[in-house]
């Protein structure tokens, strides 16, 4: 009798504490959430990339009828209707599944805090996607590409050193205009070093023979500034990222390369992981080449150019 006594005081006690926690609505606690992910250090792209996805998510909960003024009410049942509305309207499973993510995290962050009982997301998964790898550039679209700059002018000059670097370095649009003077060594062989990587890992990229003496001409070129951004504008001021993407752009038109594959940073970026792959350059080392966090998506470029197939299909019938 006594032991019922007790189970039923722990119940009732529960229940009021549930009822003392004050109801929070999502944009709150979306708010508060961000200002924890400030205040834990993570990157400015990260913190912007939960307020986008928090922000989209809300506002498609809302078309499909749920209330967000008490996130205690969102059930996972919510969560599943807003995943087959966004494939009604058909976003693509990437953004879907980065939203989820953005979801996911957010609301483990409220339970933690008290302001619901269960994550929503608990029990539903990502949506499945093809694993593919994007286009790259052939060997000649590369060198069409990298002979269109006329390199008697500064700009010239300085877009070869750039794509270049994306082509032998094999590093990001953001840890290009990351670069300063002071990452570049031409010690030895030279080396850049990336500081600003995307894992927060800076990593150190050998160079090879043809980028060394471009971007030697390069910086000889650029001269003495007050600025210390290796890649610079005509104003001597730090180059952004959408120059970048233009002048890429604009030099894929000038070769034609852009009739066949489009030209971006990233297009580099993955080329330069097909060429090491080709060539058999080990997955770790390519790794740490390239500051991948893990292997899955090098992976997926063994699985597509990876020699290895062709020299074990005639193996065991000899």
């Amino acid at each position: 009798m006594s032991r019922r006594k007790s189970v039923s005081t722990n119940i009732l006690e529960k229940l009021v504490q549930q009822q003392e926690q004050p109801s929070k609505d999502f944009q709150k606690a979306s708010e508060e959430f961000l200002k924890h992910c400030k205040i834990k250090g993570l990157s400015p792209d990260t913190i912007q990339f939960y307020q986008k996805e928090l922000k989209g998510l809300s506002r498609a909960l809302v078309e499909i009828d749920v209330l967000l003024n008490d996130l205690r009410t969102i059930k996972t049942q919510d969560i599943e209707n807003w995943v087959e509305y966004m494939l009604e309207i058909n976003r693509a499973v990437s953004s879907i599944n980065a939203r989820m993510r953005a979801g996911r995290t957010f609301m483990n962050y409220c339970l933690k805090k008290g302001y619901i009982d269960k994550n929503p997301f608990e029990g539903v998964s990502q949506l499945r996607k093809r694993h593919t790898v994007g286009a790259t550039f052939t060997k000649r679209q590369l060198e069409r590409l990298l002979n269109a700059p006329d390199i008697t002018q500064f700009v010239g000059l300085r877009d070869l050193a750039i794509m270049l670097t994306f082509a032998h370095v094999g590093l990001r649009l953001k840890e290009l205009c990351s670069i300063k003077v002071q990452d570049i060594s031409f010690d030895g062989k030279g080396e850049v070093i990336i500081q600003q990587a995307k894992n927060r890992y800076a990593r150190r990229v050998p160079m090879t023979n043809r980028l060394r003496k471009v971007l030697k001409a390069y910086i000889e070129e650029r001269g003495i500034l007050d600025n210390d951004a290796l890649f610079v504008s005509v104003e001597n001021a730090s180059i952004n990222a959408r120059t970048v993407q233009e002048r890429m752009k604009h030099y894929g038109v000038v070769s034609k390369v852009e009739d066949e594959v489009s030209v971006s940073p990233h297009a580099f970026r993955r080329t330069f992981c097909r060429l090491k792959v080709e060539a058999g350059v080990n997955l770790f080392v390519l790794q740490r080449l390239t500051g991948h966090s893990d292997l899955e998506m090098l992976q997926r470029y063994v699985q597509i150019y990876g020699k290895d197939l062709e020299q074990a299909i005639e193996k065991g019938f000899e």
